[in-house]
């Protein structure tokens, strides 16, 4: 019986269809053929993000040996020049990120909390070692080792165009594949998809440059500011500014919540240390530069709880411009902390600038209040955390030259 070969651009099929496809049948990718070492992917998430967009599907195996999909339906040899150039932006993105940054990412991603990514290989492969594991992938996300995969149909032509236009592309690891995936149609209206690849970086010259860690504090900047029995209580854009406050019973009773409030926090970036608490009223997450730095508050008096990133001195101002140039992203990771959550940027000074999420609580701040208050808390910390760390340690990096 010869089977009709049929464009899987049909029938509704676009590329959103291929990716779902791929992650729900990983079998269907050859990454053995092109690499061994990326045999038996497991898939991971769709849509990852990264600062060159959301990459089409992401699959890991248990040995921590990553592969990237992109997916394009092709139409025209430009499409397929800059399908190739966007996967090595995403390759080169990652090759910048340490492994709880992937971490935090997939997380979110997928909307589970603790290691994400190492639990799902674990569901597949139980004996997977955690530390290993961990280990494994940080190696390959330093020295850039990626599979690359652009699947499609209708890949007939200008793979060899496509392979040298990867030669201005040195610089990491990776292994590139090209791949054709066919539709034929069955009889009873079934699909069936033949994956061929169709090049492969057997044919790529690469140079190979390890990728070191280079991210450290910047220097100069405010130095940490020393505890106090004090309380915030006060408008973002004029923290912050304390006032004395004496009551011991207010005093004890706030020390127990933010403890409780540190025990209880689960943040996505597992490298971010918790906060500590401050004085009366805040605690202060610590971020990869002195210049800048993420507070959380309660003020009584003014029935608020709120949550600023603070940047401070010349370096801290740079760093805030560099962070305001991709608001559109920041204000949407804020924006999803919590229901009705709406970002303020703002300043106080040429050299203080600050970003903020606010919540009016009046009322008695009873027990159950208080797990409100948690709950924003830590929902507005770990969305600072996601949408500040890593762009604060990319922007350093790319100050050093690194």
């Amino acid at each position: 019986m010869v089977l009709e070969r049929v464009p899987l651009a049909s029938s509704g099929r676009n590329e959103a269809w291929l990716r779902d496809f791929l992650l729900r049948h990983p079998e269907a990718l050859p990454a053995a053929e092109i690499d061994p070492a990326y045999a038996n992917p497991i898939p991971v998430c769709r849509e990852l993000a990264t600062p060159a967009g959301p990459m089409d599907a992401l699959f890991v195996n248990r040995h921590g040996a990553l592969t990237i999909v992109e997916c394009k339906l092709w139409r025209n040899p430009q499409a397929r020049r800059e399908v190739v150039g966007q996967i090595l932006d995403y390759a080169k993105e990652l090759a910048r990120w340490h492994y709880e940054d992937l971490q935090r990412e997939v997380s979110r991603s997928l909307r589970r909390g603790g290691n994400a990514l190492f639990n799902l290989v674990a569901d597949r492969a139980p004996d997977v070692d955690e530390a290993v594991f961990v280990d494994a992938v940080g190696r390959n996300l330093r020295s850039g080792r990626f599979l690359l995969l652009v699947a499609g149909d209708g890949i007939r032509e200008g793979t060899e165009g496509i392979v040298q236009f990867m030669h201005g592309h040195s610089g990491m690891r990776f292994a590139f594949g090209l791949v054709e995936m066919a539709g034929y149609e069955l009889p009873g209206g079934q699909l069936l998809v033949q994956p061929r690849v169709l090049a492969r970086t057997v044919a790529v010259e690469r140079t190979v440059v390890r990728i070191v860690d280079a991210i450290a504090p910047a220097a100069g900047g405010l130095g940490e500011t020393a505890d106090s029995d004090t309380e915030i209580d006060a408008d973002p854009g004029d923290l912050p500014a304390p006032v004395r406050r004496r009551d011991p019973a207010a005093i004890e009773a706030d020390r127990r919540f933010w403890e409780q409030f540190v025990r209880g926090l689960r943040l996505d970036d597992p490298s971010q240390p918790p906060p500590r608490r401050k004085g009366v009223g805040w605690a202060r997450y610590e971020l990869s530069t002195t210049d800048a730095w993420i507070t959380a508050y309660r003020a009584r008096s003014l029935d608020l709880l709120g949550t600023y990133a603070d940047f401070r001195g010349e370096s801290g101002a740079r760093l805030y411009a560099a962070i305001e140039a991709e608001r559109p992203d920041v204000d949407a990771i804020l924006s999803a902390a919590w229901p009705g959550s709406v970002p303020e940027w703002g300043e106080t000074a040429p050299h203080s600038k600050w970003i903020a999420l606010r919540l009016r609580v009046p009322g008695d701040w009873s027990d159950e209040e208080q797990a409100r208050h948690a709950a924003w808390l830590a929902a507005a910390g770990n969305a600072f955390v996601n949408a500040l760390r890593p762009r604060i340690q990319r922007i350093l990096s790319e100050l050093r030259g690194v």
